[in-house]
């Protein structure tokens, strides 16, 4: 259906490229939560998992921003998995201000199992494109993102 607005050519290209982005990302992740879900973990509670697992341990700052999250949704997901023995965090001893959370061997166990699947999963998403359409698009977006930065 043709919208019988336009707010320029350029308006018009911008907002339909959005919003494919947009359809495309809800698409996929909405298929990743269900596996992970499956798991019995949420997409958030992966993410940190996964970025302990592979990056070792991190403060809650640098979790917030890797996995995309406030502040306040990730004190609640690192208590979850704490509660849950997935993670545990510490305070160093030279800044007690600073929380740093590390993955449990229960932890690690779980994320090693489900990863390889988690992969495979992308994998299938994107195999519609070629090796070099995925570079092409991942170049194009990267360059999008650190355009629209904050600060410009």
């Amino acid at each position: 259906m043709k919208s019988k607005y336009s707010y320029g050519q350029k308006a018009d290209r911008a907002m339909r490229t959005w919003i494919e982005i947009a359809r495309a990302f809800s698409t996929i992740r909405a298929k990743e939560n269900e596996f992970i879900e499956s798991k019995g973990l949420t997409i958030q509670q992966f993410g940190v998992m996964e970025a302990l697992y592979h990056m070792g341990g991190l403060t809650v700052g640098e979790l917030t921003k890797l996995v995309l999250s406030t502040p306040g949704n990730m004190t609640v997901v690192i208590k979850n998995l704490k509660e849950k023995g997935l993670i545990e965090t510490k305070h160093p001893e030279t800044d007690r201000r600073v929380t740093v959370a590390s993955i449990t061997e229960e932890g690690g166990g779980i994320i090693s199992e489900i990863f390889p699947d988690h992969a495979k999963n992308m994998e299938g998403y994107f195999e519609c494109l070629s090796d070099e359409e995925q570079d092409t698009l991942s170049a194009i977006i990267r360059k999008l993102r650190k355009a629209n930065r904050k600060g410009g």
